[in-house]
């Protein structure tokens, strides 16, 4: 990692770090009152086999009291964890949300691949780290000098193999997690290519299907299915066998200690300085052998989260510099009046690119009239749109929207915008069409119903209004969809609508009917279309097209 990853990372705790150490607090009562519990336990023996008597009340209060303490010191460390995995996790995603979701203008897009892997996955992978290594940092030393102290109190030699065997356990941690790493990396890259290949081949089902290629697909599926598998075993068979070898030094020291006592037990080994064992002192230190290691091995695990987490730090620190930090909230209120776009030497180039999608554009589209841009797929069509919209700022030059109350610089929210793919939400029919106008009146909706040709579909529904949608659209047809689409621009009363091929991927009866409820719904409002349809362009008062990085006009009706 990098020195600048590495105080990412550290930084990524803060919202957790107070419930996190909350939770290291509450392991060391753990382990103070599980040292209670075995000592009582250990009276109880001593009672029971060495005196030939019944445990005294005392005996069994302190089994009684320790357990339930250490129970209780248990389950609020856990809570407190949680807690504070929950609020790491919780704002890496808002910050992530809030670039892949902006409110105003960005440069980049990022990949949807690697940003659902991140949002979903790497995002719990670095939240994981902390709250499983902050509460161990602090209170894994306090609680193994506890132990300890104790086990010396009690019987030094056994203190003495107890040191010794922990002495190798550092080592082993080191070569588990460099052991770990490369594994980590290579799952990550397996992860990403299966979650590309996942959402592409969704996206593309009906281009699959049309040229015969769902069988390669499936192939390519399978094969990064496997991949991602095979990298996982990968990353379990190094961590199960750096985890053994510390097991078997842990083995190894609670052997060697065991021996010890049974052997001082029964008279054969004496150390003359060390104090006599006993049945109590024995089963104490007994006991107390395996709760000293045991913040060692929440040590190894986290060195093999350490590892994920810091696979997981350059993807999102990636995301998050590509969207920019949380943009400052602005209005969502559409513009009102007549709007004219206006564009002045306008450039725009992907990420630092050296090569513009488009470049010293100068163009102004008038008022309460339709403009059809044209080009070939990739010409920078949907980019130009984008910075019309104010989804992306130019590189170059300016975009401003002329209102009658002046001069504004395009906002999101603030014209009606129809992409490529309609989002359907599960619920209602009324719920989508009024996703961005909840208020909405019965007289609004049946007049957005009415402007987007959907009131007659809309009365063969057995539920009407009520009809519940599925999620991507089940229940619509593709045409039937994008007027939905049309309804909701409608509720939004925009002056300013910007659509991205609203006709694309109908067939002509469809689209025609599309178009035929694009112009109800739009009357006296500017109206700027990109699209590769005839029909639609067709339609336009102007006629522009988009190749080798310029737009030219066409046709301009108006000025004819």
């Amino acid at each position: 990692m990098t020195t600048t990853e590495r105080r990412w990372l550290t930084a990524a705790a803060d919202p957790g770090r107070t419930w996190l150490r909350l939770a290291a607090a509450a392991q060391v009562l753990e382990t103070m009152f599980s040292v209670v519990q075995w000592a009582g336990l250990a009276w109880v023996a001593q009672e029971v086999f060495a005196r030939h008597r019944a445990p005294g009340a005392p005996a069994l209060g302190t089994v009684l009291a320790g357990g339930v303490l250490a129970a209780a010191a248990a389950w609020g460390g856990a809570r407190w964890q949680a807690a504070g995995r929950d609020r790491i996790a919780t704002a890496i995603r808002q910050r992530m949300v809030a670039g892949l979701l902006p409110s105003a203008p960005r440069r980049g897009e990022p990949d949807p691949a690697t940003a659902a892997l991140a949002a979903v996955e790497l995002t719990d992978d670095v939240a994981d780290y902390h709250a499983d290594t902050l509460p161990q940092r602090r209170s894994a030393p306090v609680a193994m000098v506890l132990i300890f102290v104790v086990t010396a109190a009690v019987q030094w030699p056994v203190a003495v193999i107890l040191l010794a065997a922990s002495l190798l356990v550092p080592l082993n941690l080191r070569l588990a997690g460099l052991f770990a790493k490369e594994g980590t990396d290579e799952r990550l890259v397996a992860s990403t290519r299966l979650a590309a290949v996942v959402l592409d081949s969704f996206r593309g089902l009906r281009t699959l299907q049309s040229i015969g290629a769902v069988e390669r697909r499936r192939v390519q599926l399978a094969a990064a299915a496997a991949r991602l598998n095979t990298t996982t075993m990968v990353v379990v068979r190094r961590a199960f066998i750096s985890g053994s070898v510390m097991e078997v030094v842990i083995t190894f020291s609670i052997a060697a200690n065991a021996t010890f006592i049974g052997l001082s037990l029964l008279g054969y080994v004496r150390v003359d300085a060390a104090p006599q064992v006993t049945l109590f002192s024995g089963l104490l230190t007994l006991l107390l052998c395996p709760m000293y290691f045991a913040p060692l091995r929440g040590m190894a695990a986290a060195y093999h989260s350490r590892e994920r987490a810091a696979a997981a730090v350059p993807t999102i620190m990636a995301l998050l510099a590509d969207t920019g930090p949380q943009p400052v909230e602005r209005p969502a209120a559409p513009v009102a009046g007549p709007v004219t776009v206006v564009l002045d030497e306008v450039g725009f180039s992907f990420g630092g690119s050296s090569s513009p999608v488009i470049q010293d554009v100068n163009l102004t589209i008038r008022p309460g009239q339709w403009t059809a841009i044209t080009g070939a797929s990739g010409a920078g069509k949907t980019t130009l749109l984008s910075l019309i919209a104010g989804a992306r700022e130019p590189t170059t030059g300016s975009v401003e929207w002329r209102t009658p109350a002046g001069e504004l610089a395009p906002q999101l929210g603030g014209c009606a915008w129809i992409g490529q793919q309609t989002a359907i939400l599960p619920g209602s029919i009324t719920d989508n069409i009024c996703i961005g106008r909840p208020a909405a009146s019965p007289a609004d909706i049946a007049g957005a119903l009415a402007a987007a040709g959907l009131a007659d579909v809309v009365a063969r529904l057995p539920d009407g209004l009520d009809t519940q949608l599925g999620e991507g659209g089940s229940g619509l047809s593709t045409g039937e969809a994008r007027r939905i689409a049309i309804a909701r621009a409608f509720l939004r009363d925009a002056e300013l609508w910007v659509l991205d091929e609203p006709t694309a991927h109908l067939d002509p009866e469809a689209e025609a009917r599309v178009i035929d409820a694009l112009r109800a719904a739009t009357p006296g409002r500017t109206v700027i279309v990109a699209t590769h349809s005839v029909a639609l362009a067709g339609c336009a008062d102007t006629l522009l097209t988009v190749a080798d990085a310029s737009v030219q006009p066409v046709r301009d009706v108006i000025a004819a």
